[in-house]
């Protein structure tokens, strides 16, 4: 197993309770998946505050309901992206800095670079009863997530 696998492993094998308890560690687990395809709903929704989380699964079943009215032989409306990132890539290094202010609310910056293209996006934690989650995250680029759901699911499908 290469060293790679290895921490890939332990990062996934390790339990979910125990990240919640830290913001950086949510905010690792949380790109990890982006990483590896953001696709694994077990590995995310716990992570995910609750109004993020409903408006992703929104945004699925919103893109599910599009395809089901599109025609056989026509691409339907969705995101042709993973909704967490506001680049079409996934970045190749992801670099998650020190958690803000303290409280019951912080900032988490995290670094991300596509070759010579770097940036930074923020992502806001909120602490729910004893776990940290992931409430929003404000791209460099402008816009956040949750704002892009919203706008996303503004367009109407058409058949």
């Amino acid at each position: 197993m290469t060293r790679f696998s290895s921490v890939f492993v332990l990062l996934f094998a390790t339990p979910l309770i125990a990240a919640a308890n830290n913001p950086h560690d949510v905010v690792t687990r949380f790109y990890a998946a982006i990483q590896a395809g953001g696709s694994d709903q077990a590995v995310m929704e716990p992570l995910l505050g609750d109004a993020l989380r409903a408006a992703i699964n929104a945004q699925r079943a919103y893109e599910q309901a599009c395809a089901a009215l599109a025609a056989p032989d026509e691409k339907p409306y969705m995101l042709d992206q993973s909704p967490y990132l506001m680049a079409p890539d996934r970045p190749e290094t992801v670099t998650v800095g020190p958690p803000g202010a303290s409280g019951d609310a912080t900032w988490v910056p995290v670094e991300m670079a596509v070759g010579d293209y770097r940036w930074t996006d923020r992502v806001l934690l909120q602490r729910q009863e004893q776990d940290w989650q992931v409430m929003d995250v404000r791209w460099v680029q402008g816009g956040s997530l949750i704002g892009r759901l919203k706008e996303f699911a503004g367009v109407r499908c058409v058949p």
